[in-house]
């Protein structure tokens, strides 16, 4: 899933970092813990406010895997890398 993750917009390999850091490996793990829990994990980690930035593109990364928008045309572009 890390290879997925970096093949979203707007998500590096230190935000990967840090969801990873949260206890956040996959999509599932995001979805099932919650773009405001995972960010306050992120924030309180830190001790900074900063990540409340990225709530826009965990939420549209959310709502992209939940309705299909994340799977197959992303997998076929790692498959090219």
């Amino acid at each position: 899933d890390r290879r997925l993750l970096l093949s979203m917009p707007r998500l590096g390999p230190v935000a990967i970092d840090r969801l990873e850091e949260a206890g956040i490996r996959s999509l599932a793990d995001l979805r099932a813990v919650g773009v405001e829990e995972t960010i306050d994990r992120i924030c309180r980690r830190l001790g900074s406010a900063a990540w409340r930035n990225r709530r826009r593109a965990l939420e549209g990364l959310c709502r992209a895997s939940a309705d299909g928008g994340v799977g197959v045309e992303d997998q076929s572009r790692l498959a090219r890398r």
